[in-house]
């Protein structure tokens, strides 16, 4: 939990401050690491200064955990409008994974966890609830360099608080003996037995996906419920209850087709008719086009009749005009 919190957190500090680079340097992480070890404020994080039978370090490492959770914007502040203006795109949930790749170069996981063992022994040091009271213990060193053994060299018992490997397939975790018992009842990867008791066992993360989609005992429709078949069996019977039932299956199937028959019968009547419905109005709309082509060109004839009906009354008031000028000429000659 400590090491995760601690990984995050400097990577959010670096995202912040530089924005998602995988070019980073030790020199831009090394402010923000030594910021965030003074944060952990190891040695002041007991809030019980004697021993007591009621004091929970888990408080406490809560409470340092939840430091973690707002260091970046507690030492950084919040990502500023510059990183915005020159990474519009930035996602920081997407862009997280790939910090915490680069981040841990600059703090690794042997850090981390030296780190962690000198806040637990901070919390814890007076209950000892959750380290050896032993200072010189070496049990955890020997533990992680392989030994499997329950007992040391001298034939003593093993410290309880050394560290053991999850015996789970694809487990990773860690954890004190001490606490195997309580990781045991929680490791998504522990290997259950159906709830349903088909006999499998699945790791607990998977169980529900078991028992709705692969348990042999799950109720299942029949595979031919989409042509009307009600039933409901054991997943493992639907082979069984397709022979028994071969009859009736066909029958529904039959059924079915004949339904699908008459169906596409009335489906083939309705196109027919649109399509007459189509002819017809595509024959009235060529019949509208042409009745609107004749109005047009009626109305240019009639338009270009107006003009000349009004040129000729031109012509004619002309020559009127020029009759008038050569009687009056013709008599004033004669005179």
């Amino acid at each position: 939990m400590l090491l995760s919190a601690m990984l995050d957190a400097l990577a959010l500090a670096t995202l912040f401050a530089h924005g998602p680079k995988n070019n980073i340097t030790y020199a831009q992480v090394l402010p923000l690491k030594s910021k965030l070890i003074d944060s952990l404020s190891i040695g002041d994080n007991c809030s019980y200064d004697t021993q007591s039978d009621d004091y929970d370090p888990w408080a406490d490492i809560h409470k340092v955990k939840d430091r973690l959770c707002t260091f970046a914007e507690t030492c950084v502040g919040k990502p500023g409008p510059l990183m915005h203006l020159l990474n519009p795109d930035v996602n920081l949930v997407s862009a997280m994974p790939g910090q915490r790749k680069v981040v841990a170069r600059y703090l690794n996981e042997q850090e981390r966890l030296n780190l962690a063992r000198l806040l637990v022994k901070d919390v814890d040091r007076y209950s000892y609830k959750m380290h050896c009271r032993n200072g010189s213990c070496a049990c955890v060193m020997r533990e992680a360099n392989g030994s499997s053994h329950d007992e040391d060299e001298d034939n003593q018992p093993s410290c309880e608080f050394r560290l053991i490997p999850c015996p789970n397939t694809n487990c990773n975790a860690t954890f004190s003996y001490k606490h195997r018992t309580q990781h045991d009842d929680e490791c998504g990867f522990k290997l259950l037995p159906c709830p349903s008791g088909c006999g499998a066992t699945v790791p607990r993360n998977e169980v529900h996906i078991h028992v709705r989609d692969r348990c042999s005992l799950r109720q299942a429709e029949c595979p031919l419920s989409i042509v009307g078949c009600t039933a409901i069996v054991q997943a493992q019977d639907v082979a069984c209850h397709l022979n028994n039932h071969a009859d009736k299956h066909l029958m529904l199937v039959a059924s079915r087709m004949m339904e699908y028959q008459s169906f596409m019968k009335d489906m083939n009547d309705r196109i027919r008719l649109l399509e007459e419905k189509n002819g017809q109005l595509e024959r009235e709309l060529k019949r509208t086009t042409l009745q609107s082509q004749s109005k047009n060109e009626a109305k240019a004839i009639s338009g270009d009749v107006k003009k000349l009906t009004k040129r000729i009354g031109t012509l004619e008031s002309t020559c009127r005009t020029e009759f008038k000028k050569v009687e009056y000429d013709r008599r004033n000659h004669g005179k």
